[in-house]
């Protein structure tokens, strides 16, 4: 056993005045492990799974511990291309985790900052990265400021109520569009926030 995790177990002795155990030690090794220079550690999906017997109410219950996934891609470098993914196409790690995404509660809609500045939005059923210089060149992207908006919005919907929705459709795609780039981390935003709001 290592000394820092022998400084955790004393730690939390001393903290919590409980005795060392096998079990105590066991779900310690499963925390986060120790990493080398230039290492990372990200939560996996996958969770480790042992049956043992609960000392609260003395049956077996199912423990679930997380397990680990080292990498040595920076935060900084990380994107959805290089998320690991095991041999049937399936994340290792959620998305989520692997990109750090931090929403900071200034959206309620599931969007969030990757520490390269790239803002993602996303539902379950899609994902899309938004940063600055990054061209939208086709009206077809949701969240776009030409075809996708409040104001814009409320018109869809206006035209949906009273001719349906294929003509509303229709109303969005035959709009002015003129091809840019994403100026400011605010516009960033605004698109990762918009997509968000219109997959979900």
């Amino acid at each position: 056993m290592s000394n820092i995790k022998q400084l955790v177990l004393e730690s939390i002795k001393n903290t919590f005045m409980i005795p060392l155990t096998e079990e105590l030690n066991y779900i310690i090794e499963l925390a986060k492990p120790e990493l080398n220079d230039n290492e990372y550690a990200v939560a996996r999906i996958e969770k480790h799974k042992e049956r043992r017997l609960n000392p609260k109410t003395n049956r077996i219950k199912k423990f679930k511990t997380t397990k680990w996934l080292k990498t040595t891609i920076p935060p900084e470098e990380r994107t959805l291309k290089n998320l690991p993914r095991d041999s049937n196409k399936k994340a290792k790690v959620k998305f989520q985790d692997w990109l750090e995404l931090k929403n900071g509660s200034r959206s309620p809609h599931s969007v969030g900052q990757a520490p390269d500045g790239t803002w993602y939005g996303w539902s379950h059923r899609a994902i899309a990265g938004f940063n600055i210089g990054k061209e939208i060149k086709t009206s077809n992207i949701i969240g776009n400021k030409h075809t996708y908006g409040s104001d814009i919005d409320k018109k869809y919907h206006e035209i949906s109520k009273k001719d349906g929705y294929e003509v509303a459709d229709k109303w969005r795609d035959n709009l002015p569009f003129t091809p840019y780039k994403i100026k400011t981390d605010e516009e960033a935003f605004q698109h990762a926030e918009r997509f968000a709001r219109d997959v979900a």
